[in-house]
């Protein structure tokens, strides 16, 4: 009996031996992203939340969470957008996964409720689940935390070494920069604690001194004397071949020409037009490839196009085309090269017809081919480049209620590509906040005297620029856009009601466009804008057409706004 205990004894022994010595040194856990139900934009939640998961179930020399960007390449090139069981399993066996973390996150009202699962990849099963619902998201947190224990225990089989406390909320901050003492995770907390909120950076933009009454570093912020009309629309570029850049300006039918000096705005010519004409925008460009930029101006004479395009010879402008029945607009291209685009008046909205490059051939400016650019956007807030997705060129537009949206090239129509039960691969990303705004309208209705309801449900804008600039130097383009804001909402359409404004830069981040930095609020409405070299010191800057004051009971007056680009070397 007693060799017999001494046998079993020795058996036990050499068995969790042998199962040390097969037991995997580390493994290897991928997390990917949790699906959202939810009405509002709860990204902030995710984030937070995925990347909690992440810190916490990572353990030195003993489990390796794959990286998110790995996670995300793979997701792209399975396109797969809606995650289900099947793909669960099969991405964890394609990125070499032991375990996958997944799950879902839902929101109705103030109620938040996880769910999430570890699956072992190799014995097809779900180990660990967690489900917590609760009102507010100190709740939810210790329940990650725990979810994160019982991942590590269950792939380690023992008690995890350590886990991270749960991390309080920094107190709100005095200052836009953000400690360097406090952790990646107490931001991701604070974070999804403020609604995800960010504060105001000053990453590029010198935004300190937007809304000071009088600047403090004249290098750093410039503004012109105020200027007694309404600013439509402007442009940047050397026009009268002096190797200077000058800026050119619109109002309602007037060109303002103008050269920018130390302390003010030098007017060197203003070109008034006809008390019937209505400008709507201004470009420079030279589109007859003659070595003078030319000044684009698309004008209309009640819904009649009568666009022309100047340049100057002989010490002066002269019109070298007129009668131009399209609506005109100049964007910048991945090539460096500027493209004319143009688009005909259309049958029921204005802007309800195709786009086409506009060429200059036989001394005329016509149009050429048809771009793939999806039907019933506008020329106007749209910009054609790559952002770093995939490599191609995207649509990258401001929608009629001032939506970006990022699309394949196509010619599809854009109702067609965001009708409900209708799945579009063109459609890549649609943003949940508006941006741009303009009062520039055109009100495309015959009783312009007595519009009634109806009447003003047809009137068109004009939009912002689209701006794209590569400012972190990371070898991929951001948005540079405006957002103009109005205390009152943008529920009237012909009312106008943009006082104030802000300057936002997106860059995608693989999954969506997400915001690096904004201004703080501009006092006034920002017209138009441009990314040119206007102190002619080969460095570019942001130039703002800003409207301070405008409307019937009030002066109209605007100003040219230089901010210097602090980007990275």
């Amino acid at each position: 009996m007693q060799k017999t205990f001494r046998y079993i004894f020795c058996l036990i022994i050499f068995m969790l031996a042998v199962g040390s010595l097969w037991a995997k040194d580390t493994y290897t856990v991928t997390i990917l992203p949790f699906t959202i139900n939810s009405a509002e934009n709860i990204d902030y939640i995710k984030q937070g939340i995925e990347e909690m998961l992440a810190s916490r179930i990572s353990v030195p020399n003993k489990i390796n969470v794959i990286n998110k960007n790995i996670v995300t390449d793979e997701l792209k090139k399975s396109k797969i957008k809606g995650i289900t069981e099947t793909d669960v399993y099969n991405l964890g066996k394609k990125l070499n996964s032991d375990y996958v973390v997944w799950g879902s996150i839902t929101k109705i009202g103030s109620s938040i409720s996880i769910d999430g699962k570890l699956v072992d990849v190799l014995n097809n099963k779900a180990d660990v689940g967690i489900f917590s619902q609760s009102k507010t998201l100190d709740d939810v947190i210790p329940k990650i935390n725990d979810f994160s224990e019982r991942v590590i225990q269950n792939i380690l089989g023992t008690t995890p070494p350590s886990v991270a406390p749960s991390v309080s909320a920094p107190a709100p901050a005095t200052s836009p920069q953000v400690p360097s003492a406090l952790s990646r995770e107490s931001q991701l907390i604070a974070k999804m604690r403020t609604g995800g909120k960010k504060g105001t950076l000053t990453s590029v933009i010198n935004s300190e001194f937007i809304n000071a009454a009088e600047p403090i570093n004249r290098k750093e912020f410039w503004m012109s004397q105020k200027i007694a009309t309404e600013f439509k629309g402007m442009a940047i570029g050397d026009v009268n071949n002096d190797g200077i850049n000058e800026i050119v300006a619109i109002d309602k039918n007037s060109v303002y020409i103008y050269k920018k000096a130390d302390k003010e705005l030098v007017l060197l010519q203003k070109i008034k037009g006809n008390s019937y004409n209505n400008y709507v925008a201004v470009d420079v460009a030279d589109i007859n490839r003659n070595g003078t930029p030319e000044i684009i101006v698309t004008s209309l004479n009640d819904a009649l196009l009568d666009s022309f395009v100047m340049e100057f010879k002989d010490s002066k402008y002269v019109k070298i085309a007129s009668d131009i029945r399209w609506f005109l607009r100049v964007i910048d291209t991945p090539s460096g090269i500027p493209l004319l685009l143009g688009q005909e008046y259309g049958m029921g909205k204005p802007f309800d017809s195709p786009i086409y490059e506009m060429v200059w051939r036989d001394g005329k400016l016509i149009a050429d081919q048809k771009m793939k650019i999806p039907f019933g956007l506008s020329i106007y807030g749209l910009i054609i480049d790559n952002l770093g997705i995939d490599g191609s060129e995207k649509i990258i537009a401001l929608d009629d209620l001032d939506y970006i949206y990022i699309t394949e090239k196509t010619t599809k129509s854009l109702g067609r590509l965001t009708s409900i039960g209708f799945t579009s691969d063109e459609l890549i990303w649609k943003s949940d906040d508006v941006y741009g705004g303009s009062n520039n309208y055109l009100e495309n209705v015959e009783n312009k005297a007595n519009p009634t309801d109806i009447d003003k449900e047809n009137y068109a804008y004009a939009n912002l620029r689209i701006l794209t600039m590569d400012t972190n130097k990371d070898g991929k383009k951001e948005i540079i856009i405006v957002k103009n804001l109005s205390s009152s909402g943008r529920i009237f359409k012909k009312l106008k009601l943009f006082t104030s404004s802000e300057i936002y830069n997106l860059e995608w981040d693989g999954m969506g466009m997400t915001e690096n930095w904004h201004t703080k609020k501009i006092n006034g409405y920002v017209a138009d804008y441009c990314i040119k070299d206007i102190d002619n010191d080969g460095k570019q800057e942001i130039v703002l057409a800003l409207v301070q004051a405008t409307g019937a009971s009030l002066r109209n007056r605007s100003v040219i706004v230089v901010y210097k680009l602090d980007t990275a070397q």
